[in-house]
């Protein structure tokens, strides 16, 4: 017999719908899905933590906890990162223990610990921490396909989960790109060698995972993880009537109700047409290219949410292919959170910018310097030493130099809170997520409407257009044949010359953005010229013959640079204040952008004349954030 963990509590809508359902819509079924007979229903941690306070505005503990009330009979499973926990950073042992001590208080029975590197070190906290709240653990191995990843490797990890503690052995494909021989050949190894049962997790994407399932029995794996059907396919699980139904009659039988299910199925159904609006095509369809992108299906969905914040989905396909290139750079790491965060949000910036690593952030620079563990293979030597210069990476355990913030974060919140005692929950939610916590407590019902799809994209400080733009200068345009030609003109700015594409229009004065900063233009047409209504601008290179400088962030005005950011995204640290002195390459201030963090720096010497952001703010980058003078 082999038994199902349904995920369409989790990863069935993280996967196709970006982690949207709200608890409200999970609660009046549970009860009905407590009676099919589920070996367990995966329903906390991944990405809802995170997703619950940001944009939903729905505390997780509390859904936890009704979730727990409902299913009586059935596990509660959880996706835990190891020491990112449900986060997207490692934190500091301290935290993990507490972490994982009330999540079992609140109802978690089994917790599928991985770690994105399959770097032993990130998890033998967690999993001794897990069994020491009598809870089963299943020790995960992030499957990926890499010039340096083997099933011989594959193997000796899963020894080293096993002597940590693990009581199954999970064998995670969260890009749907394990082969159905691949399959049998690995899980037949894990059963003769570390002789502990198997849980199989993969998706949809390919288009193989039924032939999967059906050789991964025939291998004699002891669980398979499916998804309800209306949240199964595409980038989600197998759907479960159909595994189910296929099993049937077979040693195989998963012994369930299929009638049962239906039920249940006809349920989600009509849940699902309320996110309609925000289920994206592009996650529900079988995509092969996966098997070269290896872009797993959370992923999938993230990345289309990021994309369309940033007015860029004509950028997806480049995207992709960007994908595997970063990934290749950073010495092949499986491509589950937090690193598929890290090395697909790397992806977006370098097509958004037009350059590759033009801004590389935070994450990726930890990354670099071993701060989440070992990388899989050799990273690239002009990439590590562009991010890190001549530092020299850490070998030891990450966590080993994470100072602890439990009392600190306690203090924080009691603060916050107004409270002597706040919850070791809610001090566990600012620990992990500081902003989003703060904004959750100081709204906390006022959710990203469905509609909507994602959160909406940040809007500038100070937004109103081009106001302050530079004087308006006349620039002749060459003459155009029809209407929907682009003429291009030479732009002078403080002594530096531009060429920029305009389509011409009937209005005599244009707003041209150059390097960031809006310009007010005055034109004037040969006589004849074909003009239309619309109006669009882009700087496309210097005059000089270099490289287009998209995206550039300064532009000096009579001594005073003004800085301002590649894409919007939210401040949450300011390094500088006032007439503070700073150098070229000094950070000012970090901007979190798709969820990473990112250092903006001085692109000049001088001294800080304004400051006109404070910690919080959404800002865009059309803006001038602050001012140096040099």
């Amino acid at each position: 017999m082999v038994k199902i963990t349904e995920t369409v509590l989790r990863d069935g809508h993280q996967s196709l719908i970006a982690t949207r359902m709200a608890t409200s819509d999970m609660l009046p079924i549970l009860e009905k899905m407590d009676q099919v007979g589920f070996f367990s229903l995966e329903m906390w941690g991944g990405a809802t933590f995170d997703v619950c306070l940001r944009y939903l505005k729905d505390d997780p503990w509390v859904r936890l906890r009704q979730i727990r009330e409902r299913v009586k009979s059935t596990k509660l499973q959880m996706l835990l990162r190891g020491q990112n926990l449900v986060g997207y950073r490692h934190y500091p042992d301290d935290i993990v223990v507490k972490f994982i001590q009330k999540s079992r208080d609140n109802g978690i029975d089994i917790f599928r610990i991985f770690d994105a590197l399959n770097d032993i070190r990130n998890l033998e906290l967690s999993i001794k921490t897990a069994k020491k709240t009598g809870a089963m653990v299943e020790g995960t191995i992030s499957y990926t396909v890499s010039p340096v990843h083997t099933i011989a490797k594959f193997i000796s990890f899963a020894g080293e989960l096993k002597d940590a503690g693990s009581d199954i052995i999970c064998i995670k494909d969260m890009s749907g790109i394990i082969t159905p021989t691949a399959a049998y050949d690995l899980i037949n190894a894990l059963k003769k060698e570390i002789k502990l049962p198997v849980h199989l997790h993969t998706h949809c994407t390919s288009g193989m995972a039924p032939m999967v399932y059906l050789l991964a029995c025939e291998a004699g794996v002891d669980y398979l993880d499916t998804a309800i059907s209306p949240f199964g396919w595409g980038t989600s699980q197998p759907p479960t009537e159909s595994i189910v139904g296929a099993l049937k009659g077979t040693p195989f039988d998963t012994g369930l109700n299929l009638d049962t299910i239906v039920e249940i199925s006809e349920y989600f159904q009509k849940v699902r047409e309320k996110y309609k609006a925000i289920l994206d095509p592009i996650s529900e369809r079988v995509d092969p290219k996966i098997l070269v992108h290896q872009t797993p299906g959370g992923m999938i969905s993230n990345l289309i949410s990021q994309l369309k914040e940033q007015n860029a989905m004509d950028k997806y396909d480049e995207a992709l292919k960007e994908t595997a290139l970063v990934r290749k750079d950073l010495g092949y790491p499986p491509l589950v959170t937090p690193t598929s965060q890290i090395v697909g949000t790397q992806a977006v910036f370098n097509v958004i910018l037009g350059e590759r690593y033009k801004m590389i952030s935070n994450e990726v620079k930890d990354y670099i310097k071993g701060l989440y563990g070992r990388s899989p293979g050799p990273i690239d030597e002009a990439l590590q030493k562009k991010a890190i210069g001549s530092e020299t990476p850490i070998t030891t355990r990450p966590a080993e130099s994470i100072a602890p913030e439990w009392e600190k974060s306690l203090e924080t919140v009691k603060a916050l809170k107004q409270t002597d005692q706040p919850s070791d929950e809610d001090v566990l939610a600012y620990a992990l997520f500081p902003l989003v916590a703060k904004e959750f407590w100081a709204n906390p019902a006022v959710a990203t409407p469905v509609s909507g799809g994602v959160a909406p994209a940040p809007t500038g400080v100070n937004s109103g257009g081009p106001a302050g733009a530079a004087p308006a200068k006349d620039v002749a345009v060459p003459a155009v044949n029809t209407h929907s030609s682009k003429a291009t003109l030479v732009l002078e700015l403080n002594n530096k010359k531009y060429l920029v594409s305009v389509t011409p229009t009937s209005s005599d004065r244009l707003n041209v953005d150059v390097e960031g900063r809006p310009y007010e233009v005055k034109v004037s047409y040969p006589k004849g010229a074909e003009i239309e209504e619309s109006v669009k601008t882009e700087v496309t290179t210097k005059a000089s013959g270099a490289q287009p400088s998209s995206s550039t962030l300064t532009l000096t005005e009579g001594g005073v640079t003004n800085v301002t950011v590649p894409m919007p995204g939210k401040v949450v640290n300011i390094k500088v204040k006032q007439s503070d002195k700073v150098k070229k390459g000094d950070v000012l201030f970090i901007l979190e952008a798709m969820k990473m963090q990112n250092e903006i720096c001085a692109p000049c010497d001088g001294g800080i004349s304004e400051i006109l952001i404070k910690v919080g703010d959404t800002v865009d980058n059309q803006t001038t954030l602050m001012k140096i003078k040099g």
